[in-house]
């Protein structure tokens, strides 16, 4: 009788997990890595990064406005060095993404038992799920490396917002360090005929005109880059590819590649998250973007919450740091039109 009873209520319960998967440190990297170096500007290394940051970096220089004296027995101190800092500061970023199990189970956990005794989806499914957030992220990571808006307040190179305008350029990180400006006519952005972007009012000109004015040693620099959004960079391949009586270069007119853009020279480096309006001349080693990857403070999580509040969802969180910072301001030159600077 005792039998028949115990047996009464061995109930089929399925096994619960109050322990997510969990991914802290360096078991987060396979997941929270892609999510911010596959940011374009980031995974063709065009500006310095720093990782394992705890929540701010130093960043020491040293400029000078002339070594050299005449001549004499004595020591004479040009007093020409000066060692300045910048602070990079990391910004407390999450992503939070809810699945619903009853998409999920049919294609990827099969219906082979009760609802109950099924998980959420096989650890396939779950690197899956965790790698296709990841990549969705590094498109908003991209964005906000240079126009911000991943957080409230979070800063970009330009803008803070999300949004190229004077107010979000004026507290942006390159806004708020005394760069070099320059600003551009709207037809300097444009293949125009009268005013285009391969003409002397064009941006890319102007930009090297400032740096030949200002700050003429980063053009030597290995280095050196124009930085512009995919927007202006098509606008001077078209330039390219219709001068000269509409032949363009190589007399290909538009039917042409042209792999590794330069002007006079200098690499363009296309970076997506930049405004359409905006072109910036520096060198990759000025441009800092760090982050806490590698830290206990980068984590992400596969949570099956539907087996704790009554939904049918699992939820896929990830927390990370991300900052950028410029190191020294006055070898940065930023054109844009002159309603935003």
């Amino acid at each position: 009788m005792n039998n028949r009873a115990m047996r009464r209520r061995q109930f089929a319960n399925p096994t619960l997990n109050p322990d997510p998967s969990t991914y802290a440190g360096e078991l987060a990297l396979p997941f929270l890595a892609p999510a911010l170096k596959s940011a374009d500007t980031l995974v063709n290394n065009y500006v310095r990064q720093i990782d394992g940051l705890q929540n701010k970096a130093v960043l020491s220089n040293l400029t000078s406005s002339g070594t050299i004296v005449a001549a004499s027995c004595d020591w004479t101190d040009s007093d020409s060095l000066t060692l300045g800092e910048r602070v990079l500061e990391l910004t407390d970023l999450a992503v939070m993404e809810e699945l619903c199990r009853g998409t999920l189970l049919p294609t990827w956990a099969g219906m082979t038992g009760a609802r109950e005794s099924m998980g959420a989806g096989s650890t396939e499914f779950q690197n899956f799920a965790m790698a296709t957030v990841a990549g969705y992220t590094a498109q908003g990571v991209e964005n906000g490396i240079w126009t911000g808006g991943m957080a409230t307040g979070q800063k970009g190179f330009l803008s803070n917002d999300g949004v190229f305008d004077n107010a979000g350029y004026n507290a942006s990180i390159l806004g708020t360090a005394s760069c070099q400006e320059q600003a551009v006519a709207a037809t300097g952005f444009t293949n125009d005929s009268s005013a285009g972007v391969l003409t002397n009012s064009g941006a890319f000109q102007l930009a090297y005109d400032k740096a030949v004015d200002n700050c003429s040693a980063i053009l030597n620099k290995p280095d050196v880059a124009y930085y512009c959004g995919t927007k202006l960079a098509g606008q001077y391949m078209s330039a390219l590819a219709t001068s000269g009586s509409l032949q363009g270069v190589n007399l290909q007119s538009t039917n042409q590649a042209f792999d590794g853009l330069q002007y006079l020279g200098i690499p363009i480096h296309v970076c997506p998250g930049m405004p359409a309006q905006s072109l910036v001349l520096t060198y990759e080693e000025n441009l800092v973007v760090g982050s806490n990857l590698g830290t206990d403070y980068a984590t992400a999580r596969y949570i099956d919450a539907w087996q704790f509040d009554g939904s049918d969802n699992v939820k896929i969180v990830m927390r990370f740091g991300c900052g950028v910072q410029v190191g020294i301001p006055t070898d940065t030159v930023v054109c844009a039109l002159s309603t935003v600077l």
